[in-house]
């Protein structure tokens, strides 16, 4: 998809580019937009929806002047990493394993990798949880894309919950295939510092309890003291996206109460992207329900009473 295509300030369908070139698809009733926090914004831009002097500089006409783009935040994990005795869940995949899941639906190979977890204040004070623990059972590389440690053992991850850093996503320049620009801006505010400065040493606390002294190996990848500079030091090069990302078409801001875009008729978002703030938790089940709500929206049924809803049950 290129575009969105506008007759005045109404959607009238979109621009797609194919092995035969660009091609004009109509939208009957409106065109809505599900490509998430990274490529929702960026249609809107390409469409001429956003900052204008943005919009304007990559040669684009601004048709609707809106923070498009901004707004952007996520989840970052910094992963801690211990190797330890035995074997881990890499070594799950094995012909017996898959023969066991497949034939009984249990055994290594039901794990989600990530076995436990936890949602801990750092602070007193707090209303609400701000670091969220993931235990895997495996070593896990320093980034997503590297290859995994030589070796078994477990990592433990604290994610910071409730960001107040913020970024964005913008235009390299009005070609529409190519990529974003895409600024998290992580960990830029001396409250998210603190946040996951305090959650890695609750990690390192948890990996001194009895039952996983016991396992562990003495070799590791963690702080070289708990200082807050030793610290700062290690989430700077073992923190990683745990693809949570929202916010970059937020409500109120760029779409209204029914997702519906601002300024103009017949356009909607209905993704991740417009959630104006992350939830303190994983966003897979808030964003189906964005999804259900928005399609109940799109075929206008009204929403269900608290007497709906029991009857249901």
């Amino acid at each position: 998809m290129v575009r969105v295509l506008f007759e005045g300030t109404a959607a009238v369908g979109v621009e797609v580019l194919g092995a035969e070139g660009s091609k004009a698809i109509r939208a009957l009733r409106e065109v809505v937009l599900c490509a998430g926090a990274y490529q929702s914004p960026q249609l809107l831009l390409l469409s001429g929806i956003g900052p204008g002097d943005e919009l304007r500089a990559c040669g684009i006409d601004a048709l609707v002047e809106l923070p498009v783009g901004q707004n952007l935040h996520d989840h970052p994990v910094t992963t801690l990493m211990w190797f330890a005795e035995g074997e881990s869940l890499a070594a799950a995949m094995t012909p017996g394993n898959l023969e066991l899941f497949e034939r009984e639906g249990r055994g290594p190979l039901t794990s989600t990798l990530v076995e436990a977890g936890a949602f801990v204040r750092t602070r007193d004070g707090l209303p609400a949880p701000d670091i969220q623990l993931h235990f895997f059972a495996v070593a896990l590389a320093a980034n997503h894309f590297g290859p995994p440690p030589a070796g078994h053992g477990f990592t433990i991850g604290p994610t910071l919950l409730r960001p107040a850093s913020r970024g964005s996503v913008t235009l390299r320049n009005g070609v529409p295939h190519s990529k974003p620009r895409i600024v998290h801006n992580y960990l830029t505010t001396d409250e998210d510092r603190r946040a996951l400065t305090d959650g890695v040493r609750i990690a390192l606390e948890v990996s001194r309890q009895p039952a996983l002294r016991a396992i562990t190996r003495p070799e590791r990848d963690l702080p070289a003291s708990e200082s807050d500079a030793d610290i700062l030091a290690f989430i700077k090069r073992r923190t990683q996206t745990i693809f949570h990302p929202v916010g970059s078409c937020a409500m109120g801001s760029v779409v209204d109460a029914e997702l519906r875009v601002l300024g103009v008729e017949r356009l909607r978002v209905i993704d991740a992207s417009v959630m104006p703030s992350v939830p303190g938790g994983n966003i897979n089940a808030p964003t189906i329900m964005i999804a259900e709500k928005g399609a109940d929206m799109i075929r206008g049924l009204e929403p269900l009473t608290p007497a709906d809803e029991a009857a249901k049950s």
